[in-house]
């Protein structure tokens, strides 16, 4: 979101999935949903997003399954949505992280995901 409640433009495309993800941040691990992804992002969907201890800039490390392997990588919160707000009546409530760390093999793994969940639109 731009400083005037705009949506900023997305540097990579997004595709819809529903699948668990393991975030591990704040000395604690928690599990979560995901509606979408894309090589750089995912957003983390839950009703509660006011009892994670999850804040804009907070560092967490992800982790996405794939049938017997996973894509793990450090995601930043860029978008907190929570219930009551502005946004909310337009967007669901969780967090929107960010990839900024990826190991090559794991970033070669999401994009053969994303390429799967394109052609078949499943994950699983």
């Amino acid at each position: 979101m731009s400083e005037e409640g705009q949506q900023t433009p997305r540097s990579a495309p997004r595709v819809t999935v529903e699948a668990f993800v393991k975030v591990s941040g704040a000395d604690r691990e928690f599990v979560l949903r995901t509606r979408d992804l894309s090589e750089t992002g995912l957003f983390l969907y839950t009703k509660v997003a006011h009892i994670y201890p999850f804040r804009v800039g907070s560092t967490l490390t992800l982790e996405l399954h794939d049938y017997d392997a996973s894509v793990s990588c450090e995601v930043v919160v860029a978008r907190v949505v929570e219930a009551g707000s502005a946004e909310a009546d337009d967007y669901p409530t969780g967090f929107g992280v960010k990839i900024t760390r990826i190991a090559p093999e794991k970033r070669a793994h999401l994009s053969s995901m994303i390429k799967r969940i394109r052609e078949s639109g499943a994950l699983y």
